[in-house]
């Protein structure tokens, strides 16, 4: 079977505490370490390392039992999941709408059920924007742990049994997981990053390492350089990739390996150094502040509190560390030890009876569409009203939230001449509708040609998928065919360009390649350039960003303090601060009007934010639907920013004389 390599090893949970420390900043702020997920490619190779290293040991020795290895795995990994979706519950409860707290209902069922990994295949995947409001994300991983504990034993008793060589057999397994990975990544396909055929060879990475001879022969200045080769990588992984990288794919080598060369070396200055006393007790708290942080970070930002203020930073730190020290000592340390629940039937018996009432509750949680009973009526109301009422565009057309570029009608559909469009975002697509609303008024006939995730600038994407490019050539041409007079193209400005604040940004690529944080100025100024040269001469408008902040923070501040009886403080955006975040927005769009005399610049600044403090609703009206998109309350107020450009473009079409009989 190989070798077993079946020890203690300090310097593999100095390597855990890496791994937690990179995830857990990513979460916190992306752009300090926007590689920082890679932090679960390394948990996934020492998983495979130690369980290999375990099955294989136990195998060669014919002792290996599969009901002893599930029960370890149990022990090990339950105890402190099922905990922490219990207190999750009971801060959803409290502190989640409705439309949020009703999905986590089915998430946290599949969480229960060790296959919470394809409860989140929709979307956009892991780096879904919606995926803050999403508590129980972080589970995926553990249920693709989960499910390469299920089929993985069996492989290696396979080989034991028909004598097969272990290491071609899983060197072959893990070669093909590769290419499987490597093609879905490239061809932009969410769900590779959470199913275990794509992720199957980081696990079997770190099971090749349980296997392969042991380095014993390498002196310590190998032993160094190998050591700390790996430590490099996974460094360069953290502070080099993003969500714009196609993951995990061939990029997650970088990491992989990284850990991989960690463990085969196994000594040397890299372990030493992993090995300092801190980072050992991190190591060991890992798992549990793995788990509890991200739940934390997520109800705490539905409430108003995001996780790039200092003082969030601090508190959901606070909590998630007293919450996992006690839990090891409570009840992870005794469970696995066999000092709590030590016989076998009665810790399952345990076990199941809590997964069976969290399933329940999740069932209950789903087919009550979020228990909205716990919450005021004109909270639920308002709530459900403002994820109704947002994105009619994709009401009316359907067609443009599919892959494929396709037109969208607005406006005054009586006219035949096509006088103006509308390209760009998430942000042009929340508020094309009520802008063609304002144009019918004006007997216009206009067309959206955006698509969320692809900011209309030559050359520039969001991630590695293609449709953003061929959605930009292709609404290029319909700006070719139709010759409208007036272009509107709404983006995401902040994210694309930053802000002084340090809000976060829009991972960006141009032609295929990842720009740079020093390159990105530079990049956004000449695709900005290079695209307003595309549409030509006709007149061409764009806002600066919207006011960003939590648009139910308030209204769930006014509930708490009713059914509490004390204030809950809910941060307020002022004019200042808006203002503030603007700042390189408004200097490449000032930059590009001396450039460009027909481009216009509106701010939506005098209608969210009348006085010093900026609105989030009128009348109990919420004007988002969620912190960086207007509901179709706001759009309704943004869409007469562009009012006198629509009625310029009116007086300017010529139309034929209804009076008049035609020839």
């Amino acid at each position: 079977m190989g070798n077993s390599n079946w020890r203690y090893r300090e310097d593999i949970d100095g390597l855990r505490a890496l791994a937690v420390v990179a995830v857990i900043l990513f979460h916190f702020e992306s752009s300090w370490f926007p590689g920082g997920f890679v932090g679960v490619d390394v948990f996934f190779v020492i998983s495979g390392f130690l369980i290999t290293s375990l099955i294989a040991r136990q195998i060669t020795e014919d002792r290996f039992s599969l009901i002893d290895f599930y029960e370890r795995r149990f022990r090990r990994i339950y105890p402190n999941l099922l905990i922490v979706l219990a207190v999750t519950v009971v801060l959803g409860f409290v502190a989640m709408v409705p439309l949020t707290y009703r999905p986590f209902g089915r998430s946290l069922v599949w969480a229960a059920l060790s296959a919470s990994n394809f409860a989140f295949i929709g979307g956009d995947g892991y780096f879904d924007p919606d995926n803050l409001t999403k508590p129980l994300l972080h589970t995926w991983s553990l249920g693709v742990e989960e499910q390469f504990y299920l089929v993985f034993p069996w492989l290696l008793i396979l080989a034991a049994k028909r004598g097969y060589n272990t290491k071609w057999l899983i060197g072959t397994v893990v070669a093909l997981s590769l290419v499987l990975s490597i093609g879905a990544a490239l061809a932009g396909w969410a769900p590779s990053y959470f199913l275990l055929p794509t992720r199957f060879w980081e696990l079997g990475i770190g099971a090749l390492i349980a296997v392969l001879p042991k380095s014993e022969r390498l002196s310590y200045a190998r032993r160094s350089i190998l050591g700390l080769g790996g430590l490099l990588a996974i460094v360069w992984a953290t502070l080099r990739l993003s969500e714009a990288d196609p993951f995990p794919g061939y990029v997650a080598l970088a990491p992989t390996l990284g850990a991989a060369a960690i463990i085969w070396a196994n000594g040397g200055l890299a372990s030493h150094l992993l090995s300092f006393r801190p980072f050992v007790w991190i190591g060991r708290l890992s798992f549990a502040l793995y788990l509890w942080h991200w739940p934390l970070i997520s109800i705490a930002a539905g409430i108003g509190l995001p996780p790039t203020g200092t003082a969030t930073r601090l508190l959901i730190t606070t909590v998630m560390l007293v919450f996992s020290v006690a839990g090891y000592f409570l009840w992870e340390q005794p469970i696995r030890q066999r000092r709590r629940l030590g016989r076998r039937k009665k810790f399952f018996a345990v076990l199941a009876v809590f997964a069976v009432v969290l399933v329940g509750i999740g069932v209950v949680i789903f087919e009550t569409r979020g228990l909205p009973q716990r919450l005021p009526a004109d909270l639920v109301a308002i709530d459900e009203a403002a994820k109704r009422d947002s994105f009619f565009i994709t009401k009316r057309c359907p067609e443009v939230e599919s892959i494929k570029p396709a037109p969208c009608t607005i406006g005054d559909e009586t006219t035949n001449k096509v006088s103006f469009v509308i390209i760009g975002d998430s942000q042009a697509q929340a508020v094309a509708a009520e802008i063609g609303d304002l144009a019918k008024s004006y007997h216009l006939r206009g067309l959206y040609l955006g698509k969320i995730g692809c900011p209309p600038l030559a050359g520039l994407t969001r991630t590695r998928r293609s449709h953003c490019s061929m959605q930009y050539d292709f609404a290029m041409n319909e700006i070719r065919e139709n010759n409208p007079e007036l272009v509107i193209a709404l983006m995401h400005w902040a994210g694309l360009i930053g802000d002084p604040v340090g809000g976060s940004k829009t991972p960006l690529l141009k032609q295929g390649e990842v720009v740079t944080e020093a390159d990105r100025s530079a990049v956004v100024t000449a695709a900005l350039d290079e695209t307003l040269t595309n549409l030509g001469n006709r007149q061409i408008m764009t806002s600066l960003t919207i006011p960003e902040h939590n648009g139910k923070a308030l209204l769930f501040g006014k509930w708490w303090t009713e059914r509490f009886g004390f204030p809950m403080f809910v941060p307020r955006l002022t004019l200042s601060e808006y203002w503030e975040r603007q700042t390189y927005v408004k200097r490449l769009l000032s930059d590009a009007q001396l450039r460009h005399a027909n481009l216009t610049v509106v701010s939506p600044a005098p209608v969210f934010c009348p006085t010093d403090l900026c609105i989030q609703s009128t009348n109990d009206t919420i004007l988002y639907s969620d912190d960086s998109h207007l509901s179709h309350a706001g759009a309704q107020l943004y869409a007469p920013l562009f009012e006198a450009a629509l009625a310029k473009t009116s007086a300017t079409v010529k139309r034929p004389n209804p009076s008049l009989p035609s020839d």
